[in-house]
């Protein structure tokens, strides 16, 4: 068994040994991450992701949340998980690019969205006919539009949380929605990015029009 605080040793060096030692077993993982604290597990089968969990959440978003986790403690029990589905299939390199690639997205859009628990009322009665939403868009408005948070959001849809942040930075800059409170205040606040990222809402938004 392997066990150890995340301050020693980073979570990208953990996954790292676990996939290079090709090890089976569940790596259990809690603490902070930039988003707040949680916790879950990471299943293994030889030094591959096999699934992952959370409180709320499986699969790809329960794994990026995990792997954004910079403060905190892991435990490594090697143990048969053939019991376990897989539903990942991303390498464990790929899986950490990814999570980068979130966090980063993140910080560049949080100014507009204070958190991830902030909610939103619509501002627009009626969607403009040239804005275009997709199916996964107007999903995650129809929840947001009645007080749900994102992280609310994320989980009733069991995504990725920095998708439905990305998804409601969108629909803010369009104007479609707005931010109308926090409702958890104490969670940890962020550093403020005032620079307007350019060509985010070309990548969250599609030309199609959704489906009636």
């Amino acid at each position: 068994m392997l066990e150890g605080g995340l301050k020693d040793l980073s979570i990208e060096d953990l996954l790292q040994m676990v996939s290079l030692g090709e090890k089976t077993g569940e790596l259990i993982l809690s603490g902070e991450t930039p988003l707040g604290k949680t916790s879950g597990k990471i299943y293994f089968e030889k030094g591959q992701v096999k699934n992952a969990e959370t409180e709320d959440l499986k699969g790809e978003p329960a794994v990026i949340e995990l792997l954004i986790l910079k403060d905190g403690n892991f435990k490594f029990i090697p143990k048969d998980i053939s019991q376990i589905e897989k539903s990942i299939y991303k390498s464990v390199q790929d899986l950490l690019i990814l999570s980068t690639s979130k966090l980063d997205e993140w910080n560049k859009i949080k100014d507009k969205i204070s958190s991830v628990d902030s909610s939103f009322e619509l501002s627009l009665e009626d969607i403009p006919d040239e804005i275009s939403l997709n199916r996964t868009h107007w999903e995650v408005l129809n929840i947001l539009r009645t007080g749900n948070t994102i992280r609310q959001t994320a989980l009733k849809l069991n995504m990725n949380i920095f998708d439905v942040a990305g998804i409601a930075y969108g629909l803010v800059v369009l104007g479609i929605i707005k931010r109308i409170e926090e409702k958890l205040p104490e969670r940890e606040e962020f550093e403020q990015n005032k620079t307007e990222p350019k060509g985010l809402i070309r990548r969250f938004f599609g030309r199609n029009k959704p489906d009636a």
